[in-house]
């Protein structure tokens, strides 16, 4: 098995990637030997089969990247591959994957375009992948009946797996994260259809009755709405870059609980990583978020774009220390249990096997 991982400026510092230069040739690369910050992840993954298929040019339809995107196609072609799993619909020249179809399986990790994101010419890649890719994986079960009538895709296309753990949070020397007082923690890219503005209000209400809490909200990106009112809150701290591995862990581990007050959603990520370390969220009912956080179990589930019932969840729970070591105590022994990689592995082999 080998993984291709696609880096361009625009990518070297997103989820677990944190690179300090973008290597300045374009081409196919053993990952550690263009950028060694890649051996953080030694112990979750054998580095010898990691490649970078490093991008220098900015734009997307720079000869030169496209050029390179046919390079890729013919070196998959080249391994003469029984599967090519891919994680987002095949685009531009990539599209000559599609000669070999049949050995192809994609990941759908959003079934449905999150809001704010209207780009024709991605949903017109992702209706073609739908259509010919046959076997589309989706994260869970809740939208697959609602994605099959919308995209017309049968039944028997769609496989369902799930996110697992985060693992590789575990692994990092974790930041500590100075605060004087307690707090609560949004973290993730800052994108219009999270909510974050939602979450800016209900904090008006909690701080009314617990004063001495604070929210952190943490991540990069622009903001959609006027952020101004809110940075000159002394209970709201706006940290507005990317947040790397290191710096999050030190959050989450210091942290009362997470917030996830998303406007609409598929899985998310967020999510796995806060439970991985333990940290119980308030999540909105948005997508398959009350399936990955179960309510009064492992966290507590709201109505989106609620202001009042989302600032109540907050109050509910940040009032009731034994109620979050309990959650704690059940996403040990109750999430952790059911989300372990060999089982999801497992799951994967079967959908590759399936004629």
């Amino acid at each position: 098995m080998r993984y291709y991982i696609s880096i361009a400026s625009f990518s070297k510092r997103s989820t677990l990637i944190d690179l300090k230069e973008l290597y300045p040739h374009t081409g196919i690369y053993p990952a550690t030997e263009i950028y060694p910050e890649f051996n953080d992840f030694c112990n979750i993954l054998d580095l010898s089969h990691v490649y970078v298929v490093n991008q220098r040019h900015k734009q997307k339809f720079h000869p030169v990247n496209l050029l390179l995107m046919v390079r890729l196609v013919i070196h998959f072609l080249m391994q003469k591959p029984d599967v090519i799993h891919l994680t987002q619909q095949p685009c531009l020249t990539q599209k000559l994957l599609y000669l070999i179809k049949n050995k192809l399986v994609l990941t759908v990790h959003d079934p449905f375009r999150h809001s704010g994101f209207t780009n024709k010419m991605t949903e017109r890649d992702r209706r073609m992948a739908f259509r010919l890719i046959p076997k589309l994986v989706l994260l869970n079960n809740r939208q697959s009946s609602a994605f099959a009538s919308y995209y017309h895709v049968p039944n028997n296309h769609i496989y369902i797996n799930k996110l697992g753990m985060y693992s590789s949070i575990l692994y990092v020397d974790p930041l500590p994260f100075q605060s004087d007082r307690p707090f609560i923690l949004f973290f993730g890219q800052i994108v219009e259809y999270k909510g974050v503005e939602y979450l800016l209000e209900a904090m008006k209400i909690v701080h009314s009755r617990y004063p001495e809490l604070m929210l952190v909200v943490a991540g990069g990106g622009k903001y959609y709405f006027d952020i101004e009112p809110y940075k000159k809150l002394d209970y709201v701290r706006i940290i507005n870059h990317y947040i790397g591995t290191r710096e999050l862990a030190g959050m989450l581990r210091a942290c009362e609980f997470g917030v996830c007050p998303y406007k609409d959603a598929t899985q998310s990520g967020v999510i796995q990583t806060a439970f991985t370390l333990g940290v119980p969220m308030v999540v909105t009912n948005v997508g398959a978020l009350a399936v990955s956080v179960q309510h009064n179990i492992t966290g507590l589930v709201v109505n989106p774009c609620d202001v009042n019932d989302l600032a109540n969840g907050i109050m509910d729970l940040y009032s009731n220390k034994e109620k979050r070591n309990t959650m704690r105590t059940h996403i040990k022994e109750i999430w952790m249990k059911d989300m372990g990689w060999e089982t999801i592995a497992d799951d994967y082999l079967k959908c590759y096997e399936n004629p």
